[in-house]
């Protein structure tokens, strides 16, 4: 086979050379395929779950009993993505994690299809990857934070809002790398 019919790779999202088992702040966003909303809505800023939305509150919960040295400061679930900020004050590997919890959601998200009528999906529940900044002081964590509680309410902004309003559409990473250097 010609290598021009081998799928390229991807280069990785995460920081190379970097142990993503250190003892740090990581800010974390998981994205549905196609962006497609399956987790809830949101209403006059307030996000309001649907059944898939709390399997994934749950899933999530389940993930941080999984991996102890994980400890939650903030997330929340959108309607087609979840934004995480961890802790991780142990040696527990974050892409372990991730995967541990895009698989189990993956696989509950095809149950509720089954037995409770969910939309299916298509391929994929989640994106292939998933995004991650290393917070590095106090003003980049300060920022995601306020950036997690705000997010409901800042929906008409998003990017991953279909429907947003992109000329005032914020740009977090863009921002982070600028704090973060």
């Amino acid at each position: 086979m010609s290598d021009e019919l081998l799928p390229s790779r991807r280069n990785s999202l995460r920081l190379q050379d970097f142990d993503y088992s250190a003892q740090c702040c990581y800010f974390i966003t998981i994205v549905t395929q196609g962006r497609v909303c399956r987790f809830g809505d949101v209403r006059d800023g307030e996000l309001v779950l649907n059944a898939s939305g709390r399997m994934v509150e749950d899933a999530y919960q389940q993930m941080l009993l999984a991996f102890p040295g994980l400890m939650d400061v903030a997330h929340v679930i959108m309607p087609n993505h979840v934004h995480i900020l961890l802790y991780n004050g142990s040696e527990s590997s974050l892409t372990d994690a991730i995967r541990w919890f895009k698989s189990k959601t993956t696989n509950e998200y095809i149950n509720g299809v089954k037995e409770q009528g969910w939309t299916p999906f298509d391929v994929r529940l989640w994106q292939t990857r998933f995004y991650d900044v290393i917070l590095r002081n106090n003003v980049a964590y300060q920022y995601v934070l306020n950036y997690i509680y705000n997010n409901p309410m800042r929906w008409v902004f998003d990017r991953l809002n279909e429907s947003a309003d992109l000329a005032n559409a914020d740009d977090v990473g863009k921002e982070l790398r600028l704090m973060n250097w």
